[in-house]
């Protein structure tokens, strides 16, 4: 049926009103993570700054320098830098229409008048896809990337004309289309690494299309002029892009590659084009995408040429080149659009009402999953970004006098102290690019733990910064571990910092707990403490045989009534001396803290000891002591002023 001119407008509008609702929808509830700090803080700068800046970084300066002026119009709020990327985002959709549009099926524009039904759906579907939403609330040139990988596909198709036979330069301006081209592919590979994937796709496209109109015997009009058209566009792009050359070539490295199976990695990735990365993978959802992939396949034919390599080409380059963890996905932003024309052609495309119904039913049906990701997106804790903003403010609430606040890795930097001011107690290790030495890290953290009486540290990316967690094994061994929580993907830490180290055992108990371990003694830094304070406990172990069970030790602060008021539950060494590793007759030093908390009302607490099963909390060691067998050892009675 023909969709009226008029409707058809009212449709697209609808459809944009939509993707704005969606896009703008909590832009500003999520704090910042690493990546958007980088973009708040690289924008800040001059423009020549920023050019040198990004240099020496993983991305091209573009989208910065975009950043740079749209601050200037709407301000350096999450709103402000976020909304860049909305509106990238945004006009994405329609220019996905204006995609679907031009590829349309021939047949199908003359028997109903130039429906361009294929143009309407793609932009539902990029206007309520997940990852397109994701990407335009995150201050990052992702939305960027996008964009400019649909518009320059659009421009590709209006600098020349393309039917099922034929191949011509379009004659109408087509210098300024040419030249509309060159500066958005300049554009693109200006705004990320990734973007020569798309201008692959586009000379494979020119490529297959003349080879197509030759082996079918029909003319390829100007067919000499079209290649040196075109051959002198790519030099022109190739021009423009010729200054930074030498530092995307530098981007290359030579670390190994890790590949999933082809199938693991076509599932994944084939999730992520249509639901995101915010709902878990579900198999009938996913074949659902499998039917319509097929059947627009199918019927498709020489007409979907240009969507299939605009999606098999990106993930042919990611799997190449080994880019195929979860968090190089977000490259994929530019084969979204014609992975959802894909989508749309198995119903605009097939010639049988039968199977244009079962197409049209799979279609109405994947919105279910792609609401499900989006309401996770915007509401569930499990996909929220890191949350520096939670983390600034709390140590802004605690309010202690002489603390300091280690970032480990540096690259965290930015984004928390978008949050919080650094006034010289920001410590971003470890230092320089190389991994650190267990002497670095050590004469750093001295000298940093002798200016403050409580560190806060935040651990994020390890793996790649300090592999062998250097400097959490010396906090966890030089200061009191009160507090260990995540925010989203980041972990938050908490420790006391002693004057002195508790290396000596102030009170010897020699207590059993269980069979083979034995608390010899314990040291305690203070009785007398304030709400907020940290109490620090230096527990003195051993074991008479190596064991089998990770237990963990548990610190309970209990009022009168024996009713908790705060607790410290973890493995020894914070979690890096489990008892698994503990050798026989070796005296083991565990330091633990535990947070007063600040609303605590004045009085007497009881500070009890444990240890129970990781495996099974339930099952707590049994202990020993000159008063009968016990679960929790009393090892002291606290007093909390005012």
């Amino acid at each position: 049926m023909e969709i009226g001119v008029n409707r058809r407008r009212w449709l697209l509008v609808a459809v944009l009103l939509l993707a704005y609702g969606l896009r703008v929808h909590n832009l500003e509830v999520q704090s910042f993570w690493n990546d958007e700090g980088n973009s708040a803080r690289l924008s800040e700068r001059s423009i020549p700054l920023i050019i040198e800046g990004t240099a020496s970084d993983i991305h091209p300066p573009l989208y910065y320098l975009l950043l740079n002026q749209w601050r200037k119009l709407v301000g350096h709020s999450e709103f402000g830098l976020r909304s860049l990327s909305l509106f990238a985002g945004l006009l994405t959709v329609p220019l996905t229409f204006v995609l679907g549009k031009k590829l349309e099926h021939r047949a199908t524009r003359r028997k109903h008048g130039g429906s361009q039904r294929l143009g309407l759906i793609a932009a539902a579907l990029v206007a309520i896809n997940p990852a397109m939403v994701y990407y335009s609330q995150e201050a990052r040139m992702y939305g960027l990337l996008g964009f400019l990988a649909v518009l320059t596909t659009v421009l590709l198709l209006r600098w020349f004309s393309v039917d099922s036979n034929q191949l011509s330069v379009n004659s109408n301006r087509s210098w300024m289309w040419g030249g509309a081209y060159v500066l958005c592919a300049a554009a693109g590979l200006y705004t990320h690494y990734f973007f020569p994937t798309v201008l692959l796709v586009h000379n494979l496209f020119v490529l297959l299309k003349i080879i197509q109109a030759y082996r079918t015997n029909f003319t390829i009009h100007n067919s000499l002029f079209t290649i040196k058209y075109w051959s002198l566009l790519m030099l022109a792009t190739l021009l423009l892009y010729a200054p930074w050359l030498p530092i995307f070539l530098d981007q290359f490295g030579s670390d190994p590659v890790n590949r999933p199976g082809v199938g693991e990695f076509v599932t994944a990735v084939s999730h992520f084009l249509t639901f995101g990365a915010t709902i878990e993978q579900e198999a009938s959802l996913l074949w659902l995408v499998a039917g319509l992939l097929v059947i627009g396949l199918a019927y498709g034919r020489a007409k979907l040429i240009l969507p299939l390599l605009g999606v098999l080409v990106p993930l042919g380059m990611m799997f190449v080149t080994g880019t195929t963890d979860a968090e190089f996905y977000k490259f994929l932003i530019v084969a979204v659009p014609f992975w959802v024309i894909w989508l749309g052609a198995a119903f605009t495309e097939a010639n049988q009402r039968g199977l244009q119904l079962v197409a049209g039913i799979c279609l109405l049906m994947l919105p279910w999953g792609e609401w499900q990701s989006l309401q996770n997106m915007y509401a569930d804790p499990a996909y929220a970004r890191a949350d520096y903003r939670a983390m600034a403010n709390r140590i802004l609430a605690e309010d202690y006098p002489n603390a300091g606040v280690i970032l480990n890795a540096a690259n965290q930097w930015e984004a928390f102290t978008y949050y919080y001011l650094d006034s010289g107690n920001v410590y971003p290790l470890p230092e320089g690019r190389s991994r650190p030495s267990p002497d670095e890290i050590d004469a750093t953290l001295s000298q940093i733990a002798a200016q403050h009486g409580r560190l806060y540290a935040i651990f994020w990316g390890e793996a790649q910064r300090d592999p062998e967690r250097l400097i959490e094994r010396w906090l966890d061994a030089h200061a009191f571990k009160a507090t260990d929580e995540w925010y989203g993907d980041v972990r938050f830490v908490t420790y006391a910092v002693p004057s002195a180290p508790a290396t000596e055992m102030a009170t010897a108990v020699s207590l059993p707990f269980g069979e083979n371990i034995r608390l010899n003694g314990y040291t305690l830094s203070e009785t007398s403490l304030r709400p907020g304070d940290i109490v620090a406990v230096t527990l003195f172990w051993e074991t008479a045989v190596p064991l089998q069970n990770r237990y963990k030790v548990f610190l309970h602060l209990v009022d009168e009534n024996g009713i908790p008021v705060s607790q410290r539950d973890s493995e020894p060494g914070g979690g890096l001396a489990l008892t698994t590793t503990w050798q026989p007759g070796e005296q083991v030093l565990d330091n633990h803290g535990l947070l007063i908390p600040r609303d605590l009302p004045p009085g007497s607490y009881r500070l009890l000891l444990g240890l129970y099963d990781l495996a099974d909390p339930a099952n707590r060691l049994p202990i020993t002591t000159p008063e009968g067998i016990t679960d929790a050892y009393w090892l002291t009675t606290l007093q909390v002023g005012e």
